[in-house]
């Protein structure tokens, strides 16, 4: 199953490797790897910044590869499908810091402390950049409350977060920045069609289509019907079948690869479904028709 972040540090926070803490809905975690790891997947539901500390860090995204080295952030948005290669440095540990920032956070960041009017225009996200001094010294001390957590951590993580992100938006990336919060809060029709384009074959609900448009689900539900003039799971579920047939059409790929592609978690819901739409199951459907019509 395509693990959710931060929604999947629940289950490996327990790990000496990895410390998790939480500042109301933001979560904030330090990350340690002595081996090179293999490729893994993930996908975010929340907007996250990911500071690069020691080690590389690769992350392959559906239009682009990324690289981030020791002195980075990465900026990424809610809703980022993603692979990642984590590399140690030869004598040291990978650690990175990771910060999931909660989407109120962020609405109150831009309208009370930077008075920032949210930017309507869509430029190029996500984005890596080397920190300057000032951003590595409040990095520093937010690993520093991590690792000596007390009662009023969670008020200071807060602070420490507004404080990164004033400090990014003072510096030589500024317009980067801005780009980047225009991705997070776009709610154009333009940017529905976009993003369900951009993850079409996920396995995400419906609730996580509304969360990366910015939307409720009610809201998302309404507007998905005015565009596509048809009920979003339905509409979804129909689109990723008619890839799932093309690929049983066009390539040598197993059944269960197919389902995995085509965003279906499990392979028996996968033919359930195949065989409501298209009246035969997939295997049937790969097979040649004169070698179907010969059997009968």
């Amino acid at each position: 199953m395509l693990p959710r972040y931060p929604q999947a540090l629940e289950q490996i926070k327990s790990s000496s490797l990895i410390k998790v803490n939480y500042s109301g809905k933001s979560v904030i975690a330090s990350y340690k790897q002595v081996e090179q790891s293999r490729r893994s997947e993930g996908f975010l539901t929340a907007h996250t910044l990911v500071f690069q500390i020691k080690g590389s860090k690769e992350i392959h995204l559906p239009t682009e590869d990324i690289s981030a080295h020791p002195g980075d952030i990465i900026l990424l948005k809610r809703g980022t499908y993603y692979l990642s290669n984590l590399t140690p440095d030869e004598q040291e540990p990978y650690q990175s810091l990771v910060m999931h920032i909660d989407d109120n956070l962020l609405r109150s960041f831009l309208t009370d402390d930077a008075g920032i009017d949210i930017p309507k225009n869509i430029l190029p996200a996500p984005m890596v950049m080397p920190c300057d001094d000032q951003v590595i010294k409040v990095r520093n001390t937010i690993l520093e409350y991590i690792e000596r957590p007390h009662e009023n951590t969670s008020q200071l993580l807060e602070l420490k977060i507004r404080e990164v992100l004033l400090l990014l938006l003072s510096g030589e990336y500024r317009r980067h920045i801005l780009a980047y919060f225009q991705h997070m809060f776009c709610q154009s029709s333009e940017h529905m069609i976009l993003t369900i384009k951009a993850n079409l074959l996920k396995p995400l609900s419906l609730q996580e289509y509304a969360s990366l448009c910015g939307l409720s689900l009610s809201t998302f539900k309404r507007e998905f019907s005015r565009i596509y003039n048809a009920p979003p799971k339905k509409w979804i579920n129909d689109e990723k079948l008619k890839h799932a047939h093309y690929l049983l059409q066009q390539s040598d790929k197993n059944i269960n690869e197919i389902s995995d592609e085509c965003g279906f978690e499990q392979t028996s819901y996968f033919i359930k479904c195949y065989k409501a739409y298209y009246g035969e199951t997939p295997g049937i459907s790969r097979k040649p028709k004169t070698a179907v019509a010969a059997m009968n």
